[in-house]
């Protein structure tokens, strides 16, 4: 069974050169590498024509025309059945397509799987805390969580996932207006039609920069509230066959952020509560003027209203939605 490892790389001369030799020192050897380099303008060109190895393919493109583009073109070029995406400055541990393809082989239903990863800091040192924070998504292993909680974050790290070409192909690949969660889109696409399963086992090390942590980074922010509501917006398009609105809850920066994602992503937003209100007031917006949905920015301090609303009949993705907001402090 083939794999196609592809792999996007734009600049990343400090750790492709170790990324790429997790990929060739896998113990599953029936593999190719695609790596396309995306416009590099440092020495990546001259990394990956140094390499000497029939099982790897290369693409240098001229331009620089995001990652998400770089990967369609990578997997239209894959001659396997199966995707597995190598991010390039992350590592695959040895055993990860073994133990991926032994998942796969047994569960015969089965059209994605990732794994639990460990976050590693890149040159600046990451402060512990904020490597767990990165890995909370290895909280959500089972498929039933995965599901429950797609919506609340981004449920895979990109790098650990095995997919077959075929439902990627269905979906219609990466979407090109995503600059850095391209991949959260396409597992929230994948499980409009499937299950994505998840290996209990560390397969994968994805590496943490200081700059992606930060909550000053605003287009990794929007683009994961963009992505999450896009497709809140379109579950109750599909159900009620109309523009749904919604209520939004969160601490009041939550808030105010949210209503640029609500701007692009063209949501109506009749009410915002971020102060000084209880589950009441919010329960009769609700009734007075037959919202669709609540969404929760998910901060500490306001869990007890999204529990209230739940034991008042409100159900976890039926008409109550949480995303977390965990950039706030």
């Amino acid at each position: 069974m083939l794999v196609s490892v592809v792999m996007p790389v734009y600049n990343g001369e400090v750790y492709l050169r170790e990324s790429v030799d997790s990929v060739l020192n896998q113990t599953y050897k029936h593999f190719e590498l695609i790596v396309v380099n995306d416009g590099s303008t440092d020495r990546t060109k001259d990394i990956l024509n140094s390499l000497n190895d029939d099982r790897i393919k290369i693409i240098h493109l001229e331009n620089n025309g995001g990652a998400a583009n770089a990967l369609n073109m990578g997997i239209k070029e894959a001659k396997g059945e199966w995707i597995a995406i190598q991010d390039a400055d992350d590592i695959s541990l040895p055993n990860k397509l073994e133990e991926q393809i032994r998942y796969i082989r047994k569960h015969k239903d089965v059209t994605a799987v990732g794994s639990l990863i460990e976050c590693i800091s890149g040159h600046a040192e990451v402060s512990r805390r904020n490597l767990q924070i990165e890995a909370t998504r290895n909280h959500l292993s089972s498929k039933e969580h995965i599901n429950a909680y797609r919506f609340y974050l981004n449920p895979f790290c990109h790098g650990s996932v095995l997919f077959s070409k075929s439902i990627f192909d269905q979906i219609g690949g990466y979407d090109l207006q995503y600059k850095i969660c391209y991949d959260y889109d396409l597992w929230l696409r994948m499980l409009e039609r499937t299950s994505i399963h998840k290996i209990p086992i560390v397969l994968y090390q994805y590496r943490v920069h200081s700059d992606s942590i930060s909550r000053n980074n605003q287009v990794t922010l929007n683009e994961d509230w963009l992505v999450a509501s896009k497709h809140i917006k379109k579950r109750l398009q599909d159900k009620y066959k109309r523009e749904p609105s919604f209520i939004v809850f969160g601490i009041e920066e939550a808030c105010e952020d949210f209503k640029q994602v609500s701007l692009i992503n063209r949501i109506d937003v009749s009410g915002y509560f971020h102060k000084d209100f209880d589950d009441d007031d919010m329960l009769q917006l609700y009734k007075e003027r037959y919202i669709d949905g609540i969404i929760f920015l998910e901060d500490i301090s306001l869990i007890s209203v999204f529990y209230k609303l739940q034991e008042k009949g409100l159900e976890l993705n039926k008409n109550l939605y949480k995303i977390w907001a965990g950039y706030y402090k």
